[in-house]
């Protein structure tokens, strides 16, 4: 077998870095959400939305403008966040082991421990970007998720948006989830129709938990005694489910939480080309003595929500 027990330090920087991060946030479902991309963040910038109103007049000769294109505008700003953690080698070793043993004796080339924690651990900070992203509120005082308050994430900011629409939900479960997620789809529909929006690129934003419901509840209609008018409010393309005519994205956002309305009006602000930004492992063995390893990484997150008129949410 080949050697793969050396540790070394490893450290990504400058332009390795900067493709990981951007391989990072391009991959996350995020993306595939429809959430608006903008990087080169680095402070406070104005984002804007607008809607175009009345265009058509009765014709008369001399030019007489009227209507006007109206713009809704925000503020994005990014918060540096960093992660900094030590541990021992021996919490890892026996998995680190396995999974290169195994590599190694199907012919593979084995990593070193820094890559193989490295790759494990960018996992984890993808989920908990994520969360801050949906769930962020600088009121937090959670003892499991401390990191939640670095910012405040789309919840809190539609929380706090005036012209947001709120509807009272339930704790989501399989008998009620289709009838909660019509109901946020509806007041969604119904706020457009009275604003004169419309609502062709609107999707429903749900827990991965909850999602999962979803599905159970869906697999329950094709069964029994439902009816085709039923059944003929949902449908199944591949992987992507949709009700009353609108996708359904499952997200990290906090569970029994519907958000229905346009998600590109949801902004993700970010800078890979950040000269500072940097990931380290560190052996403590060659400084200290000790069996330890450190990770340092310092990142950046900005969240914004544009026209919240455009969004219901639907909380217990």
């Amino acid at each position: 077998m080949a050697n793969f027990i050396d540790v070394q330090n490893i450290t990504y920087a400058g332009k390795e870095l900067q493709e990981i991060l951007s391989r990072d946030l391009f991959s996350l479902p995020l993306r595939d959400a429809g959430v608006t991309y903008m990087d080169g963040v680095k402070g406070k910038v104005k984002i804007y939305t607008g809607e175009i109103g009345d265009v058509w007049q009765e014709y008369s000769c001399p030019f007489t403008p009227q209507g006007a294109a109206s713009l809704a505008e925000s503020y994005i700003e990014p918060v540096a966040i960093k992660s900094n953690l030590e541990n021992c080698y021996d919490t890892f070793w026996n998995t680190f082991l396995v999974d290169q043993t195994s590599i190694s004796l199907n012919g593979g080339i084995p990593q070193t421990f820094a890559d193989w924690f490295f790759g494990k651990y960018r996992q984890k900070m993808a989920k908990e970007y994520q969360e801050i992203f949906w769930q962020g509120d600088t009121a937090w005082t959670g003892t499991a998720k401390a990191y939640l308050a670095v910012t405040d994430g789309v919840e809190k900011k539609l929380a706090q948006a005036t012209g947001a629409t709120h509807i009272t939900g339930a704790a989501v479960t399989v008998d009620n989830v289709l009838s909660q997620v019509e109901a946020v789809i509806m007041a969604g529909i119904n706020a457009a129709a009275a604003g004169e929006y419309v609502t062709d690129n609107f999707k429903v934003l749900m827990n991965y938990q909850d999602y999962q419901l979803l599905k159970m509840a869906l697999g329950k209609l094709c069964c029994g005694n439902s009816t085709t008018d039923r059944f003929s409010n949902y449908a199944k393309e591949g992987d992507k489910i949709y009700v009353l005519g609108y996708e359904v994205v499952a997200t990290l956002i906090s569970k029994n939480t519907i958000i229905f309305g346009d998600t590109r009006n949801l902004v993700l602000g970010f800078d890979t080309f950040d000269s500072h930004l940097e990931w380290k492992l560190i052996d403590m063995r060659e400084t200290t003595g000790d069996n330890m390893f450190r990770i340092i990484a310092l990142s950046n997150i900005a969240v914004g929500v544009v026209f919240p008129e455009g969004f219901v949410v639907s909380k217990p």
